[in-house]
């Protein structure tokens, strides 16, 4: 779905039939009105001069576009909340407006959990979506993970409707998809509780476990949406095993380390791929520890390592050539690791800088961050502090502009070129909204 346009997104356009979720809907507007003229009150006369340039605007532009996003979502209209928060997603994706959410967060963070609860289908996927943008873009204030940080506050503001969903088999299977990539992400980012790590583990294992052969080792028939879903789900599980202290991964190991080779058969390309690199990253675990006796114990290698073989030489003409390529990549990848204990080597460049692969932990967690990012993880991995100290690339380098002498008082006068011309703006849109409002 495309984002909406500024001229969609503004509250005026919509008459008094839009109404909110709840009776005190109205007390929340005004509150939250008022915080902004308070806001621009205090900034609005920083700065005498003026800026017109085309990257102040731009700011300006989406700044405007997000606070009416933010506002459309409590209206009545489930089409136009769903244009809301896809506009939220995308521009949390793609975007650093970690300055508007330090200023709204609480506004934010209060209309997505009501999406959530509220909404169906599309619009529970979409606010899951933008949970997890949101989380990720609080990494842009500098990646401080602090005990009752926003993170904290996130994860039990939002699992309990999250893990909901997941198990809730009348819902959307796309909705309970987006929210195992949520509650994977805010449970990754929330390390310090590992009991409620566990939990996320507990419910992602009961949705992936269903690929699994049945009683008599037959394939269990599984709609391709089902199976994408089992995909995200083992996807997430492996990214927080890849966080679990030794004790745990070694009980988790025990219990299904055996049943995962079964996935191999999926007819599901990323449940293939996927189960090949949680058994990797086992793998590397294990020797790590050097628990070599669990490997032998609970797998047969041997039938494992031609199970590898076959998959990296994939010549199948019932499979697309692009399914076909990715597969022989990444079990080309597992078996040199199996064999040899050899780490992958992947290099991803982004900017002037790369982020070097070399193992299975950090292949995990680079691969859930660019199926849930997409193009977007290029633009975290840069100036997402959070994102930087997640794959040790250490502190944001400063851009060619930052790094030119008297840079500090440049941003310093740009910044409060900013505030001034949000202030002009948002006193135009301000007026509007009020007799909106009466």
């Amino acid at each position: 779905m495309n984002p909406p346009s500024i001229e969609s997104l503004k509250l005026s356009e919509h008459d008094s039939a839009h109404a909110s979720y709840d009776d005190d809907s109205y007390s929340e507007t005004s509150s939250y009105v008022t915080a902004s003229s308070d806001f621009l009150a205090d900034y609005g006369a920083a700065s005498d001069g003026e800026d017109d340039s085309p990257e102040t605007n731009s700011v300006v532009q989406l700044e405007e576009k997000l606070k009416d996003a933010i506002d459309g979502l409590t209206e009545r209209s489930a089409k136009y909340r769903k244009e809301c928060l896809a506009t939220i997603a995308q521009s949390f994706i793609s975007n650093d407006v970690s300055s508007l959410l330090e200023r709204y967060q609480e506004t934010i963070c209060d209309n997505l959990e009501k999406c959530l609860k509220k909404g169906s289908g599309e619009e529970q996927a979409l606010a899951a979506t933008a949970i997890s943008a949101v989380a990720v873009q609080m990494g842009l204030d500098g990646g401080q993970r602090e005990e009752n940080s926003a993170h904290g506050n996130m994860f039990s503001t939002y699992s309990k409707f999250l893990i909901k969903i997941i198990l809730d088999k009348s819902a959307s299977v796309h909705a309970r998809t987006k929210c195992c990539q949520g509650l994977g992400v805010l449970a990754f980012l929330e390390i310090d509780d590992m009991d409620e790590v566990f939990k996320c583990l507990s419910t992602f294992e009961t949705i992936f476990k269903d690929s699994f052969l049945k009683g008599d080792k037959t394939a269990p028939s599984v709609p391709p949406l089902v199976s994408d879903f089992h995909s995200v789900a083992l996807s997430a599980w492996t990214l927080l095993i890849s966080i679990c202290p030794w004790s745990k991964v070694m009980e988790i190991a025990q219990n299904i380390l055996s049943k995962l080779p079964e996935l191999l058969t999926s007819s599901n390309v990323d449940l293939r791929i996927g189960a090949g690199d949680t058994i990797a990253l086992f793998y590397e675990i294990i020797r790590c520890e050097d628990a070599h006796y669990l490997l032998r114990r609970l797998l047969d290698q041997k039938k494992l390592v031609a199970d590898f073989k076959e998959l990296a030489t994939d010549s199948s003409k019932s499979r697309s050539k692009k399914d076909k390529k990715a597969q022989r990549s990444n079990f080309r990848d597992i078996l040199r690791s199996i064999e040899n204990d050899e780490a992958p080597e992947v290099a991803v460049k982004f900017g002037n800088e790369a982020l070097y692969i070399d193992t299975w932990t950090t292949k995990q967690q680079y691969t859930f961050f660019k199926d849930l990012l997409g193009t977007g993880l290029n633009f975290h991995l840069k100036y997402n502090g959070l994102m930087r100290d997640i794959f040790d690339l250490g502190p944001v380098m400063l851009d060619n502009f930052s790094n030119k002498k008297g840079s500090h008082l440049e941003r310093h006068l740009h910044n409060q070129a900013i505030f001034k011309a949000r202030s002009k703006i948002r006193g135009k849109m301000r007026d509007k909204r009020t007799s909106f409002m009466y």
